[in-house]
């Protein structure tokens, strides 16, 4: 029995052809303020523990509010941190090498609203399910 192609045409191999299906490049995601100021950063400061201010060359702020994270998460957690990012951040957050969770809001005024929240949330047996900090001489998960 004779293969019948689905549409490949031999004399054209490369028509057609889906050649990328993985993810999307990473800084497509970054937040407006991250994008337009990459690699333009003059500094940074810790403000407190778990809260960085990013100062680039044009002037533009952006702050990171850092809180622990665990190595495996359910997703629920996640869908929790989601709704986080959602409410306070734009829909932005990233998980750092070790696991801790950062949150990037574009004004100061976003900072302690979005602090307040996260140390509202509690697992049942009392502790913080996001603890703020691990920045400069604080520990970090």
């Amino acid at each position: 029995m004779a293969f019948i192609s689905s549409g490949h045409n031999t004399d054209k191999p490369m028509e057609d052809r889906i050649t990328d299906i993985g993810p999307r490049k990473y800084d497509e995601f970054y937040p407006q303020v991250i994008a337009n100021n990459k690699g333009k950063w003059l500094y940074h400061e810790i403000l407190k523990p778990g809260v960085l201010a990013h100062v680039a060359e044009s002037g533009d702020k952006v702050f990171t509010v850092r809180c622990g994270g665990v190595r495996l998460m359910s997703t629920t957690h996640i869908l929790e941190i989601c709704d986080i990012a959602d409410k306070h951040c734009d829909g932005y957050v990233r998980w750092t090498t070790r696991n801790n969770i950062e949150f990037t809001v574009d004004s100061e005024e976003k900072v302690e609203p979005l602090i307040q929240d996260l140390e509202s949330r509690k697992f049942s047996g009392g502790s913080n399910k996001f603890p703020v900090g691990g920045t400069g001489a604080g520990v970090t998960s």
